[in-house]
């Protein structure tokens, strides 16, 4: 994990402990709040969160004229996200995981047969409401930081190499309530690495971006019936 990765994670644990305040007294009244309040595709009180925490698993893809879409073909993923609901429905959050792939052509990356692709970004996205049991999202990070591991070199005096890239993720997901406050979900991203491989000048385009997809599914919990804000304004 990277020290900007660390400084978002640090930051953001701060806010959460911060506005956090009251939430014991929150709960002794969440049954009542919960039995009058109506809801709509774009917001519900009833349904509002505080904190969602998310762990899964996801199968990644890689796509195009670049080096990962060429030689890298994708095997498995894990994720652990940490969401929270700023106003209404409108949440930030900090994620890390990793994607796992094999070489497919060692004429395009080298002479190694894995790579692990360690994520950590912050994002931020908005939640709508389709029907009693759905939640549907859409989230977007910018400034994610990328590690590449590579391993299983043909030459033993190599163990693995690394390097660094920055992240682009677009995403949407579903979430299912299965309970209040437990949920499973099914998610996409499209995910844009930016990378910082030292090539020739004519490989540029071919290593300066590599592009994957994942589809993922996992358990979401979450806890609180008020955002961040509507705690302090009601």
């Amino acid at each position: 994990m990277t020290l900007r990765s660390i400084t978002n994670a640090v930051c953001f644990t701060c806010i959460c402990l911060y506005s956090s305040i009251g939430f014991a007294q929150e709960l002794a009244i969440e049954n009542e709040f919960e039995t009058t309040i109506g809801s709509d595709f774009f917001d519900s009180e009833q349904r509002q969160r505080f904190f969602a925490m998310t762990i899964g698993g996801h199968k990644p893809f890689t796509s195009g004229d670049n080096f990962m879409g060429k030689g890298l073909e994708g095997k498995s993923g894990i994720d652990f996200k940490f969401q929270m609901y700023v106003y209404k429905h409108f949440f930030i959050g900090l994620a890390t995981g990793a994607s796992y792939f094999d070489v497919k052509n060692q004429d395009v990356l080298g002479s190694y047969r894995k790579s692990r692709i360690a994520e950590n970004y912050a994002y931020f996205g908005y939640e709508f409401l389709p029907t009693d049991k759905l939640r549907l999202g859409l989230n977007v990070s910018i400034d994610g930081d990328l590690d590449y591991k590579n391993t299983g070199f043909s030459t033993a005096d190599i163990a693995e190499q690394h390097d660094s890239a920055k992240l682009n993720r677009y995403g949407v997901y579903l979430h299912y309530e299965l309970a209040s406050h437990f949920m499973i979900y099914v998610d996409y991203a499209y995910n844009v690495s930016k990378t910082n491989i030292d090539v020739p000048s004519q490989l540029d385009d071919f290593f300066g971006k590599g592009k994957y997809h994942s589809i993922g599914v996992g358990l979401v919990f979450t806890i609180g019936n008020r955002d961040l804000i509507s705690r302090f304004i009601n």
